[in-house]
Formats: structure tokens, sequence, C-alpha cells
């Protein structure tokens, strides 16, 4: 099979926070008094690097064996048959999402909150289909809208 990527969504409030936020974090850093340029800079360019690698580099993909989930530094690789339900969910609660409207994945052998993955894909009805066709292992009656 062929890989399939597919970027997150991004909400508006989400879109705008950041690019009201990165700006706003470049004047401070450049304005700051010269006595205090080293604690900005060295808190300030990790904070602003992560901020937007996390925003620009949020996808997933449809691997032979695994979905493969990417938000800026952070991975993970879930098995398809070790996936026991996927729903459609909404949630403000962190994850490797950029929107609210998300794709709640279970897995088998796992607690709730290790266990648990959400992903805001765009067309998420769409890429739940496709990764519900490669899961072999949905528990009867997990794959609900």
């Amino acid at each position: 099979m062929e890989i399939v990527r597919v970027k997150s969504a991004v909400d508006w409030w989400l879109r705008i926070t950041i690019w009201i936020s990165v700006p706003l974090m470049l004047v401070i850093m450049l304005t700051v008094p010269p006595d205090e340029k080293m604690f900005a800079y060295a808190v300030g360019w990790p904070t602003l690097i992560l901020i937007l690698w996390i925003y620009l580099g949020t996808y997933y993909e449809l691997r032979d064996d695994y979905l493969y989930c990417r938000s800026g530094p952070f991975f993970r690789k879930i098995p398809y048959d070790k996936i026991k339900s996927l729903r459609l969910h909404q949630s403000v609660l962190g994850s490797m999402a950029l929107s609210t409207r998300r794709i709640e994945i279970m897995q088998h052998g796992k607690g709730y909150i290790r266990g648990t993955t959400d992903i805001s894909p765009v067309n998420r009805e769409e890429f739940l289909a496709e990764l519900a066709r490669r899961c072999v292992n949905l528990e009867k009656g997990t794959w609900y809208d």
C-alpha cells in the first residue's frame, strides 16, 4: 500500500492565537532591556521554534502496518492490529490534534490515558473510513460517528 499523508485540521481560533503570539514574542524578545536579553532569548527562541514546529509539522500517515502521528517533535506509531475503537468526538484537551473536531483512537491492552490518541485530520470522516478499513481488530460496535 502507498503511504497516505494528511495534514492536521487547524481551528480558526488556534490560527489567530499563533499568528498573534509569534510576532508578539519576537517584538518582546527584541525590545527587552539589554541585561535581560540572554534570558529572553534562552526562553523565547526554543518556545517559538516549538510552537511553529507543532503548528507546521502536525500530520498523520497511514502506513502499511501502522498509523504514524507526528506533532512537531512528538510522534506515535499505532499498529492497526492494536486499535480497539475509533470514534468522532470533540475535545479541547491536549493531544496530537490542532482542532477540536477529532478522531479518538483507543488501543488494546492500554489504559485510557496512555491508550488513547486524539488526531484531527482534514476530512476526518474520509480518514476515519480509511483507517477503519485497515484496522482488523476493531471491536464490534466501536466505530461510530
